[in-house]
């Protein structure tokens, strides 16, 4: 089954580097965003998060949906603190532990690069064909609702003004069209003889890089200059 170009990682500089580097920053920045008391730390770490962000492919209609439900979390956030200066924290805590690490991550990794990082690591064939499927299940569900989307448009239903209507118009034929792609790998697998006790052999392996070095350097920096203002005062 092809994969639309849309859901391809956009390449840019953060592109190539090594995915177990970029798995381990990852639970690093959520781990970071969890114990984090200062706003100036916070604010760091979300403004190196959205500078990671440019290097993917994101639709603007995607971040104008993420923006208006970040300002909705801060003024739900604000009627229940009374306190801007809090809600405000919350919501970047919330970009940088949840929101902003695993699309940067996923959206930058080519699926092959990340098959091969699986098969470095010795992990079994199941096991990698399972992370795999359900890493490329995300981006698949989010443009088969785009289209389901479409499509009740064409056929003069707004979704975003008949909230009633997303059962029957979105969620039922989105479950129908995730049953069929479930159904086209396992065709797919089956017709191509494959089999996850058979030998494996690996024409692009997983190297350590000079760009990957320069990246650890620079993340490191990052991450210090993040502990320094956490811990100064």
């Amino acid at each position: 089954m092809q994969i639309s170009k849309r859901l391809q990682p956009k390449y840019s500089w953060l592109t190539p580097i090594n995915p177990f580097l970029k798995i381990g920053l990852c639970v690093v920045i959520i781990g970071l965003a969890l114990v984090l008391t200062k706003m100036v730390a916070m604010l760091v770490l979300v403004g190196g998060l959205l500078l990671l962000l440019t290097q993917i492919r994101v639709r603007p209609a995607v971040l104008l949906y993420a923006l208006v439900s970040l300002t909705i979390f801060i003024l739900f956030s604000f009627w229940l603190l009374e306190d801007w200066l809090i809600a405000v924290f919350n919501a970047l805590r919330l970009l940088a532990a949840f929101a902003l690490p695993a699309p940067v991550l996923a959206l930058s990794t080519p699926p092959a690069d990340l098959i091969r990082a699986l098969q470095v690591a010795r992990l079994p064939s199941f096991l990698t064909l399972s992370l795999m499927l359900i890493w490329r299940f995300f981006p698949l569900t989010m443009q088969e609702m785009q289209r389901i989307w479409e499509a009740n448009q064409l056929r003069g239903i707004n979704l975003s003004r008949q909230p009633g209507k997303w059962f029957f118009g979105l969620i039922v034929p989105l479950v129908f069209q995730m049953v069929t792609y479930a159904d086209e790998v396992t065709i797919g697998l089956q017709t191509r003889g494959y089999s996850p006790t058979a030998p494996r052999s690996n024409s692009k392996p997983i190297r350590w890089q000079l760009r990957d070095t320069l990246f650890c350097l620079g993340a490191l920096l990052w991450l210090s200059l993040i502990v320094y203002l956490e811990g100064r005062g």
